[in-house]
């Protein structure tokens, strides 16, 4: 009887540990929001990015558009958004 529980019980703690586990390593990095200027849209567009403010030489774009910290755009001195490395 012992064995026969301990045969059905053990996979299924083992099963049961995996999926709970497998659900605690999602990655839950905040992103930061950049805008970029598109001539063929109008007004200022924002897209979620993973780049930051003065964090390396690098500076960071979307389709070719440079990113910026605000809405702003270069109109705020240092506002260029730059690449994590």
């Amino acid at each position: 009887m012992k064995s026969k529980f301990l045969k059905f019980v053990l996979p299924a703690l083992a099963i049961l540990l995996a999926v709970s586990l497998s659900f605690a390593t999602i990655d839950n990095t905040p992103s930061q929001t950049g805008y970029y200027d598109d001539p063929l849209i109008p007004g200022v567009q924002s897209i979620s990015t993973d780049c930051e403010k003065d964090a390396s030489t690098i500076k960071c774009t979307y389709q070719g558009f440079q990113l910026y910290d605000t809405d702003d755009l270069d109109n705020t001195p240092n506002n260029e958004l730059e690449k994590v490395l």
